[in-house]
């Protein structure tokens, strides 16, 4: 296990640039961690090399802009330690693993919140969609979310637009408790016009988390990896409104990969949309309704 020191310079190192593989192989195999990657007389200082990207071989011959960065992420820690923004390491015991496949969970996970959120033995039901949500998937959503509230579900969702939208504001609304998980760092909440929601979900007793941490930029793989959370955390997952390529139908074949019951709304979805995720085992929670 990694001691507390070790865990401060991995995680300044991934803030500077480095990447969760390279860094886990010379953790693994290193004590001096800093001294092998950037002390060019250190017997092993190109031992690494071959494994390290195009970006990782620029900034490890540039120690000095190590230390002038690590002035900022001191302050940004400062301020994380402020707000009880929680970092969880995978080298260390506690972190969520229940989260992601395993073997293959993020180095770090920034949680902001409530923690107890993360239990792995409360209900949690993801409700997902488009972005651009018709007054009708709007309406059916909001009654979907007070259903399992009343149930004393937790609801899960990407702080997207429209239905993730709706899941977040129709939860705090009952009071309920929500979890918004992010492709983005919380410092660049996407979209912005969504940050006085995200806002709201943490002074409400609801979390945010985040794999992206605030030195980092965002990748189409930070919205894989987020549905890919989305629907691990959950016990079940609720398609609303979704076109054949929306990222939702993602996250439905990551539902049907970890084994998630999975339920849509024929009233809201085309015949190729419902034709795909039956594939997955979805359940019409319309069955005999309106069409």
């Amino acid at each position: 296990m990694a001691t507390e020191n070790v865990r401060s310079i991995l995680l300044l190192l991934k803030q500077f640039g480095f990447t969760d593989k390279t860094l886990k192989i010379i953790y693994q195999n290193e004590e001096a961690i800093l001294e092998v990657i950037f002390n060019k007389n250190h017997p092993f200082h190109n031992k690494y090399f071959d494994i390290y990207t195009t970006k990782e071989k620029e900034i490890s011959q540039d120690f000095n802009s190590l230390v002038k960065f690590s002035d900022d992420f001191t302050e940004k820690m400062k301020e994380y330690k402020r707000k009880n923004i929680k970092i969880y390491c995978s080298l260390y015991e506690g972190y969520p693993k229940h989260l992601f496949v395993e073997e293959n969970e993020p180095l770090f996970l920034y949680c902001y919140g409530n923690l107890e959120l993360l239990n792995n033995n409360s209900q949690k039901v993801s409700i997902i969609g488009t972005r651009k949500a018709t007054n009708k998937a709007e309406t059916k959503t909001m009654e979907y979310v007070k259903g399992y509230l009343d149930r004393g579900w937790i609801t899960v969702s990407g702080l997207a637009k429209g239905i993730d939208t709706i899941v977040h504001q129709e939860t705090l609304r009952y009071s309920g408790k929500t979890i918004a998980v992010l492709p983005t760092s919380f410092e660049k909440i996407y979209p912005a016009e969504n940050k006085e929601l995200f806002n709201g979900i943490i002074n409400n007793k609801g979390l945010a988390i985040s794999i992206t941490g605030p030195f980092e930029n965002t990748y189409k793989s930070n919205f894989i990896e987020r549905n890919s959370i989305v629907a691990k955390m959950s016990n079940e997952i609720l398609v609303m409104e979704a076109s054949i390529k929306s990222g939702t139908l993602n996250t439905v074949r990551k539902g049907f990969e970890f084994n998630k019951k999975i339920y849509y709304d024929s009233s809201l979805l085309d015949d190729e949309v419902i034709n795909y995720i039956k594939k997955y085992q979805a359940i019409d929670l319309n069955v005999g309704g309106e069409s």
